[in-house]
C-alpha cells in the first residue's frame, strides 16, 4: 500500500544554525514528500518481493519464527542481486510483544526487489520501502534565538530533521500517544543497529525519518521511541516529542517544569529514564570520536541538571510501574533487558564514559582520543561478467571506528568510490578479461589491504 507523508526538512545542513539566527536571518525549508509502501508473502522460507516503488530504506517484519535467521538482498532489476545482509532486529520493535518480530532499518540503494530469505518457514512477512519523493522550498524568517537557562548541547529540533507530526495523530485527530512526563534519574544509551559509516547530513536525515516511521506507523508507537539520537559527526538530533518550544530554543526533551518525557526505548524502564541512541551498529565497532564526544555533552547535561551522579549505581523506582532495579546511573540498554543493545564493543567502554561524563560535569576537560590508526580488515572480492560489464561484490569490512566507503580498482587504477558493498564497473569490451580488487578506508583516511585480485571476463 503506498502511503505518501509530507514532512518539513529545512534545506541546509546542519542546520542548527536554526537554533542561533538573528532576527533578521531567512532560511529555505524543503517539504519532502516520502513514499512508504509494503510488500508481503504468506508461509515461506524464501521468497522475492517487488516493491511498487524504488526503496532507499528497507525494513523486514515478521510473524512466527521470532528467532528466524533472515536475509535481504536487493536488486534494482530482479535479475541481479546484491549480497545479502543480515535482516536484523529493531530495539524498540522488540518491546512491541505483540506476535510480530520486526528487523532493522536496512540501506535498499534504490532497490525495487527484497528477496527475503529465511532459516525457516515464516507465517508471514512483509518488507517496508520508504523513500523521498518531490520537495517544494520555501524561504522563510528566522526569529532572534531564545536565552538558554542552561547550557546544553545543540539539539537539531525535530522540524529541522523532518519529522511529519501529523503522524502522531488518528484519523479523528487523537493523539495516538500523549507525553507523559517524570522527573529523569537514569540514563540509558543505545544504538540503532542501522548501517555505519553515514556521515551525509542529507542521508542522516533520511535514515532518522525512517526510523520514526517505522515506529511511529509500522509498529504503531504514534511516534519514534528515542528521546535523542547522535550521528557519527557528532550531531544531536531531538527524538520523542515533548512539547512545541519557542522558536530558536533547542529542544531539551521536557516539559516546562524540567521534567523528562517517557520514550519506548526500553522496556519497563522508559519513565524517568532519557533513552540517548548512537546512528550505526556497534557490535564490533566502537562509536566514532566525534560521537562519543557528543554523546558525552547530552549525558553531562541531562546528568548535571537533573543531579544524577554519572559514576554511581543506585536503585530506580519506575515512576509509573512501581518497578524497581539497581543499575549504574549511565548505562546501556543491555542493562534492563535481555538485549544486545548498545553492541558489545561500545558497551566495554561505558566505565570510560561515565568517567568522561563525570570530567565534563566538573569541568575538567576530556582529554582527545588518540589519533585513530587502525586500518579496516580487507574485504574479499567476487566478481561476474555480464554483457559489457562486470558486476562486483564484496565482504563488509569492519573498522574500530567504522568504514566509510571502498575504493575499487581495475589493474592497479582507480574506477570508483562507494559506501555500498557492490559496484557494477560498465563500458567494457565482451570476450575480454579484467583484473579488479578493492580496498576499505575510515573517516580517519586510514586504508585497508588490497582484497584478492579476481579476474572476469566481460560478456
Amino acid at each position: 500500500m503506498l502511503r505518501r507523508i509530507a514532512v518539513l526538512l529545512a534545506a541546509t545542513a546542519p542546520l542548527t544554525w536554526l537554533l542561533v539566527a538573528t532576527p533578521t536571518a531567512y532560511a529555505s525549508s524543503v517539504t519532502v514528500r516520502t513514499d512508504a509502501h509494503t510488500a508481503s508473502a504468506s508461509g515461506v522460507r524464501s521468497v522475492v518481493l517487488r516493491l511498487p516503488s524504488v526503496a532507499t530504506d528497507v525494513a523486514a517484519y515478521w510473524r512466527g519464527a521470532p528467532a528466524a535467521r533472515v536475509t535481504l538482498s536487493f536488486s534494482r532489476d530482479g535479475v541481479r542481486f546484491g549480497p545479502a545482509v543480515d535482516a536484523g532486529r529493531d530495539e524498540v520493535g522488540e518491546q512491541r510483544h505483540n506476535g510480530t518480530t520486526y528487523g532493522a532499518v536496512r540501506s535498499a540503494g534504490g532497490a525495487t526487489v527484497v528477496r527475503v530469505v529465511s532459516d525457516r518457514v515464516l507465517a508471514r512477512v512483509w518488507v517496508l520501502g520508504m523513500a523521498d519523493g518531490a520537495r517544494t522550498v520555501t524561504r522563510h524568517r528566522v526569529p532572534a534565538a531564545a536565552s538558554a537557562a542552561v547550557a546544553q548541547p545543540t539539539v537539531i529540533a525535530r522540524s529541522a530533521w523532518g519529522a511529519d507530526e501529523s503522524l502522531r495523530y488518528d484519523s479523528t485527530g487523537k493523539e495516538i500517544w500523549p507525553p507523559a512526563f517524570y522527573a529523569t534519574r537514569k540514563l540509558i544509551v543505545h544504538h540503532t543497529d542501522t548501517p555505519n559509516g553515514e556521515t551525509d547530513p542529507a542521508a542522516v536525515q533520511s535514515r532518522i525519518r525512517s526510523i520514526y516511521y517505522y515506529h511511529c506507523v509500522t509498529q504503531g508507537w504514534g511516534d519514534i521511541g528515542y528521546n535523542f539520537l547522535v550521528d557519527e559527526t557528532g550531531k544531536v538530533y531531538e527524538g520523542r516529542h515533548a512539547r512545541t518550544y519557542d522558536a530558536g530554543v533547542s529542544p531539551s526533551g521536557d516539559d516546562a517544569a524540567g521534567r523528562g518525557v517517557t520514550g519506548a526505548h526500553a522496556s519497563g524502564w522508559n519513565s524517568g529514564t532519557v533513552g540517548v541512541a548512537l546512528l550505526g551498529t556497534l557490535t564490533s565497532q566502537d562509536a566514532t570520536p566525534a560521537a562519543r564526544s557528543a554523546l558525552v555533552d547530552v549525558l553531562a547535561w541531562e546528568a548535571d541538571r537533573n543531579g544524577i551522579d554519572p559514576l554511581a549505581t543506585s536503585s530506580f523506582v519506575n515512576p509509573s510501574s512501581g518497578a524497581s532495579i539497581t543499575t549504574a546511573n549511565i548505562g546501556g540498554h543491555r542493562d534492563y533487558g535481555s538485549t544486545e543493545c548498545p553492541g558489545g564493543a561500545f558497551y566495554a567502554t561505558l566505565p570510560q564514559l561515565r568517567k568522561d561524563v563525570a570530567a565534563r560535569i566538573g569541568g575538567t576537560p576530556v582529554p582527545p582520543p588518540a589519533a585513530d590508526t587502525t586500518p579496516p580488515t580487507a574485504p574479499v572480492l567476487r566478481g561476474t561478467g555480464t554483457s559489457r560489464s562486470v558486476q562486483l561484490s564484496w565482504t563488509g569490512s569492519s573498522d574500530d571506528v567504522g568504514v566509510t566507503g571502498y575504493h575499487v580498482y581495475r589493474s592497479g587504477a582507480l574506477v570508483a568510490t562507494t559506501a555500498a558493498t557492490s559496484h557494477t564497473v560498465k563500458g567494457l569490451k565482451n570476450g575480454q578479461s579484467y583484473t579488479f580488487q578493492v580496498d576499505a578506508y575510515d573517516a580517519a583516511g586510514n586504508k585497508s589491504t588490497m582484497s584478492n585480485a579476481v579476474t572476469v571476463r566481460a560478456g
